[in-house]
């Protein structure tokens, strides 16, 4: 017997909330083996790096996958990819920066490729993420699409009388 999670349409999203639970995972792997080598060997030198790895890839990463799973099924199919791969990818390249930069591996010089990317792609990830809040309220909510200009207004309907679902 095959499980997945129940979701409207296509199926294939039933794999997002799953993706974003599993790099969560990595994440805190990471960042747990990380806080103990710190706490072993007294050096905190790269401490705001393993801060923002466990909260932008475990906590948030994991947040994610929660709205995807329950909620996020009202929000079009590519935004938890989108989503996805811009946080990851984000991630890995400011943690990896951060990391190198603290440590004085590299010069601010040679890292800033890593934060150019790193750091807008954090911040498209997020920005995804908040379409797709608003999207799914907008849609629970059954907020229609404004009209052309001069043909209407934008304005909540109620929705059907349906029992609740998640």
């Amino acid at each position: 017997m095959t499980h997945t999670l129940e979701t409207e349409g296509d199926p294939a999203t039933a794999r997002w909330p799953l993706l974003f639970y599993a790099a969560a995972t990595i994440y805190i792997l990471i960042g747990v083996t990380w806080g103990l080598a710190m706490s072993v060997t007294h050096d905190f030198t790269t401490s705001p790096a393993h801060a923002h790895l466990n909260l932008i890839g475990w906590v948030s990463q994991a947040l994610m996958g929660a709205f995807y799973a329950t909620l996020g099924r009202r929000s079009p199919g590519w935004m938890p990819a989108a989503n996805f791969v811009l946080t990851n990818v984000g991630v890995v390249c400011m943690i990896s920066a951060m990391t190198l930069m603290f440590m004085g591996v590299l010069t601010m010089e040679e890292i800033k490729p890593l934060f150019a990317i790193g750091g807008p792609g954090v911040l498209l990830g997020f920005a995804v993420f908040a379409c797709a809040v608003f999207t799914a309220l907008a849609r629970s909510l059954g907020v229609r699409r404004a009209a052309p200009p001069g043909v209407g207004r934008l304005r909540a309907v109620a929705p059907p009388h349906t029992p609740l679902s998640v």
